[in-house]
């Protein structure tokens, strides 16, 4: 992915970095994962395991580029993410072989979340309530995924 020109750091603390671009887009730096898809940022973060009481959870999202938003990427952090779908432990299939079914089921869901959302930890909670595991992992057995 390209970077582009950061107007405005947002945030920078332990793994986090959160910068916007010229576009107004924010760009999330976070451990070793770079992107610019909202969703997929909370997912990572969620992942990795950043702490729920985190000043970075209070960020405000006023402008939300639904464009830059490929369910699919955050569904694959909230599945599992590398360490899950690397070794396959609880999946029977490959995320590649997988990610269509995730994604026709669940991707409206992440849209609607972002739509509603004004930080970072609404997004989190929309997430936690509407795409835990257990509903995902349900889902995958239930699709003969998992």
């Amino acid at each position: 992915m390209k970077r582009k020109k950061i107007e405005i750091n947002i945030y920078e603390e332990n793994l986090i970095k959160i910068d916007t671009e010229e576009s107004g887009d924010y760009f999330f730096e976070i451990k070793n994962e770079v992107t610019n898809d909202l969703a997929e940022a909370v997912s990572i973060m969620m992942r990795i395991k950043i702490k729920w009481n985190d000043d970075v959870w209070d960020t405000q999202i006023p402008k939300i580029n639904l464009y830059n938003i490929d369910p699919s990427k955050s569904l694959y952090w909230l599945s599992g993410g590398h360490e899950e779908w690397k070794k396959l432990e609880n999946y029977k299939k490959s995320w590649h072989d997988s990610y269509l079914e995730f994604t026709e089921e669940f991707g409206l869901s992440i849209i609607s979340i972002l739509k509603r959302s004004k930080t970072l930890k609404d997004i989190r909670n929309g997430f936690i309530k509407h795409l835990n595991i257990e509903r995902i992992y349900d889902f995958a057995i239930e699709k003969n995924i998992a």
